[in-house]
Parts: structure tokens; sequence; C-alpha cells
């Protein structure tokens, strides 16, 4: 406080008290730079390609920054909207919990939500300007921080509240939020399979041949002194250790995307090279295929049908225009991995978006393209196609990337690509036997560059 000492009656300097030095990380990070969302560049003729028009768009994101999911890190140190209350600013800001959303992530995703409302309402007139219930379809995982994400870029793209007393009630809630036992917007691990094949991943051959060629076992060593000597720093991240850099970043992005202090070390060379480090590690469930279907296939399934069914024209999706997937990390780099587009090197961060767009050709260009004998395939298949759309840039699938027309994958290919990674019956292939195990170890073992 203001004409107090700092130090002590023999002149040693008094060490500040956890509430002071909370109070002050917290004085900190809502004065930093880092209290406003990212800037959204929209490129908004990659939505506009001569002769289609947009007609479904599937939106998954990641939520908004937030708090750790640790108790080691006293909550305080962040600001919270109340969750019943989620967009006003007049009620007064409560303590976090664990992994909740915090101010600056509601802003990310209000931020993402306004951007929409520029290109999907401003500039394409593809939406209707008031909030249209049938168009729209909202999904959430079960989690407080993607569901107060889905309402905050709700509240971009239209203004209002869309938060619910009862968001959980099926009869009143303008989003599906599916059991925890049921969820499929990430990998799970209660599938054997899976869990045994990601187990396998850090003695593959080509794991640890990237592994030596980096010199990752000195940079590892190099983030571990980077921790230890930050013991007694004034900084209030700190870790003994870690398990992967995936989770990691994920803890370091709580601090460091709120302007929290860091631990000297933590350079903009260490910090490029731990998302690098984060991205490989989702990379490399690419080595066995199965780890995609049975990781995120069946989400592969949901998004598929539904975009098939609005492709077919039927009449239960008949109005539906956008549809909003509020998910995670894991959904995101699974997804970017089972299409085989994770050109990125880096770790999915807060707030990303991933866009499936459904385009149909305008009838005169279908008319000319008859004529000139180029179109193949089902009735459906011959005019439309699907874009997709990371972060504001269009992204390839290696599978349609010879059959792509305008920058985009016919719906026919697209299709295919979906059916091979959705799983035929997720319970059964989930399920591994010891002797199963024990060919893959040998596999592993003889596998050569």
């Amino acid at each position: 406080m203001a004409g107090e000492s700092n130090s002590d009656n023999n002149g040693v300097k008094k060490k500040p008290n956890i509430g002071e030095k909370i109070k002050k990380y917290k004085e900190q990070s809502e004065t930093s730079v880092f209290r406003d969302a990212r800037p959204i560049h929209t490129p908004f003729k990659e939505y506009q390609p001569n002769g289609y028009h947009l007609k479904f768009m599937q939106v998954i994101t990641r939520h908004g920054r937030r708090t750790p999911e640790s108790t080691r890190y006293p909550l305080e140190m962040w600001s919270c909207n109340n969750i019943e209350n989620l967009i006003s600013d007049h009620t007064e800001k409560p303590t976090c919990a664990k992994g909740q959303l915090t101010v600056f992530g509601t802003k990310d995703l209000i931020n993402v939500g306004r951007a929409y409302h520029t290109l999907l309402i401003d500039r394409l007139q593809f939406l209707s300007p008031q909030y249209t219930p049938s168009e729209i379809y909202i999904r959430s995982s079960d989690r407080e921080r993607t569901i107060s994400s889905a309402r905050s870029l709700m509240h971009g793209l239209y203004g209002g509240s869309f938060a619910e007393s009862n968001e959980r009630s099926p009869r009143s809630s303008t989003f599906e939020i599916r059991p925890e036992p049921i969820e499929n917007m990430y990998p799970r691990g209660s599938c054997q399979r899976f869990s045994f094949l990601k187990s396998l991943l850090p003695k593959h051959p080509v794991v640890l041949n990237d592994q030596k060629k980096s010199e990752l076992a000195k940079f590892n060593q190099r983030v571990q002194a980077i921790f230890d000597d930050a013991k007694d720093d004034d900084a209030p991240f700190y870790l003994q250790g870690w398990r992967s850099y995936a989770g990691l970043v994920n803890s370091f992005d709580c601090f460091k995307n709120h302007g929290l202090p860091l631990p000297r070390g933590f350079t903009q060379q260490v910090v490029e090279r731990m998302y690098l480090e984060a991205a490989k590690e989702y990379k490399s469930m690419g080595l066995f295929p199965d780890m995609s279907v049975l990781g995120i296939g069946r989400f592969v399934g949901d998004l598929s049908r539904q975009m098939f069914a609005k492709a077919n024209n039927e009449k239960s999706v008949h109005p539906l225009k956008f549809a909003l997937y509020s998910a995670h990390d894991s959904t995101l780099a699974s997804l970017l991995v089972a299409f085989k587009m994770y050109d990125d090197n880096k770790h999915p961060e807060t707030a990303s978006t991933l866009e499936f767009l459904l385009y149909e050709k305008e009838s005169e260009k279908v008319e000319k393209e008859k004529e000139k004998k180029t179109v193949v395939g089902s009735k459906d298949d011959d005019k439309q196609f699907v874009k997709i759309i990371y972060n504001q840039k269009v992204l390839h699938m290696e599978d349609c990337n010879d059959q792509e027309v305008d920058n985009m994958c016919p719906l026919g290919r697209f299709r295919e690509i979906c059916d091979s990674l959705i799983p035929t019956n997720y319970t059964e292939q989930c399920k591994i036997t010891d002797e199963e195990k024990k060919r893959f170890n040998v596999a592993i073992q003889n596998a050569k560059l």
C-alpha cells in the first residue's frame, strides 16, 4: 500500500504475502495487452467462389481462454464471469473454478461470433438477421468452458443472452449436450485399443528418429531447467514435470495468454518449440490409422450424416444452415489428423475454428459442365463440393488433392473419406487381446523407416 515500507526494521526486504501477490498478478493480467481478443482477418473471397452458393456450414471450435485444471494455483488470479449470467458485465465476478472460461475467454468467442455476423449476415446474407432457431444447430461437450464458449459465440453472432438456467434440459435448451459416457467429440481413454496404440507411439521408430534428429532430450532438459530455476522466482507458473507437451502447452497458455508472469527462460524460441512438440504428439496419431477411426470416427459420423442429409435436401434439415460444435483442442487436432490436413505445426490455440462448408454449383454452371461431359457420379454429388477452412486458412485433404475442383473436394469423394473413418462397430473395434498387443509390439520393434 502507498506510504508503507517494503523493508523491516533491519532493512531486509519483506516478501509480499500470498494475498498481495495474487492481487498484483490479477491487476497485471487485467491491464495486460492480452485482455483483448486476437483480431480475425476473414478471407471473404474464399467464401464466395464464382459459380457456387453456400448451402450449409459446420463450425467446430475450441473453447476460449480458461483457468488451469489444477488446484496448485490460486484461482483468484483469474477473472471469470458469473455462469448464470455469462454475458453481463454488471454482475460481480466470482472466484473461478478449475478449467473455467475466463472473462478473456468470453471475449475470444464473442469476437469469433461477431466475425461470423459480418461474414454470414452482413456480407453473404446467408443467415437471417434475427436469430432463427430452425436455421441453427448447437452442440457442446459437457464442460462449463465449452458451454460458455458456445453461448459467447452466439452472443457475438446475434446479441442477447444465450445463457439458460436449465441448460442441460433437452426440452428447454437450444444446445445439445450429450451425457459424458456417450460423448464422442474427443478421443476416449475407455477405448482399450485406442489407449494401447497411444501408449505405443513413444516407441514408434518414426517418433524416435524424429526425437533423435531434433535433439528433443536436450530441449526437455532445457525446459526442466527453466522450471527448476523458477522455484524461487516471482512467477506463479511452475511445474515439477509434465507428461506431454500438449498438456504443458495447455497449462502454459492459462498464464501466458492472461498476461500473468512466467518464469525467466521462456523465450519466444522455447515457446515455439513447445507448440511444435505438442503438434507432433497429435500428428503422430496418424501412424496408426485405427487411432483416428476409434478416437474421432464416431464424431466424423455425426458430422457427415448431418452434412449429407443437407446435401440430399432431406426435410429434417431443410431450414438448417449453420451448425456449431463447441469442443476442445483434442477435437480439432484429431479431425485435422484424421482428414490428413494437419499442415500447421502448431497446437490448436484457444478459440480456433475448423469449418466444413457445403457449396452447390449454380444451375448455369452445372449445365455448361454437362455439355462438356465433365460431370460424373450421382445427381447430388455432381454439383456439390466441400471446402475446409481452419483459422481463416483453406486446408486440403491429402486424399482429395488430385480430385479438387475450384479449391474444393467433390462431395462424393468427401463421402468416401468420411466413410473410411467411421467405425462399423465401435464397441467391438475397441477390444484388443493380449495376442494382438504382442503382435503390435513385435511389429514396432521390427519396423524400419
